[in-house]
């Protein structure tokens, strides 16, 4: 999948969103990232990252990977080491977003299709298991739609 999100990005800004993008990792912060998180990334989230780091929309946060080095405040392992150690997520999940306080949005990395993506699934802070149906096939159809919305 190749994110194709600049259209997208330019649209809600001139809609009067407020977008901060923290810039590219390299491919060696991302590796890092899925080692200290002891998963693999699905192949549109290392995208983002790669392109965008992390984004903000509307003062809504998608955790991802910031200039600071990998594992401090703010960044995806950090965000997601918290959601293991205080709510229970289980480990094949990478949380990138808490909605509301109580459900994370995750990659579901126990699942890999052939084209190397991950399903996004909603994720309850209570218990740790997955809330209905797939949120989306991938982070990049997720973000796309959220996007679009």
């Amino acid at each position: 999948m190749r994110l194709n999100l600049g259209d997208l990005i330019d649209a809600n800004e001139e809609a009067g969103s407020e977008i901060v993008i923290s810039g590219a990792a390299s491919a060696e912060k991302i590796r890092e990232a899925e080692l200290l998180l002891g998963v693999d990334f699905s192949t549109s989230y290392k995208e983002f990252l790669s392109e965008y780091g992390a984004m903000e929309i509307d003062g809504r946060s998608f955790a991802g990977l910031t200039p600071n080095p990998v594992g401090e405040a703010g960044d995806v392992v950090t965000f997601t080491r918290y959601a293991r150690a205080e709510y229970g997520l289980p480990n094949h999940y990478v949380a990138l977003d808490f909605q509301d306080g109580d459900v994370f949005l995750c990659i579901d990395t126990s699942q890999k299709a052939a084209d190397g993506e991950s399903p996004m699934a909603l994720v309850s802070a209570v218990d740790g298991r997955k809330m209905g149906a797939v949120a989306a096939k991938s982070w990049g159809d997720y973000l796309m739609k959220y996007l679009s919305s």
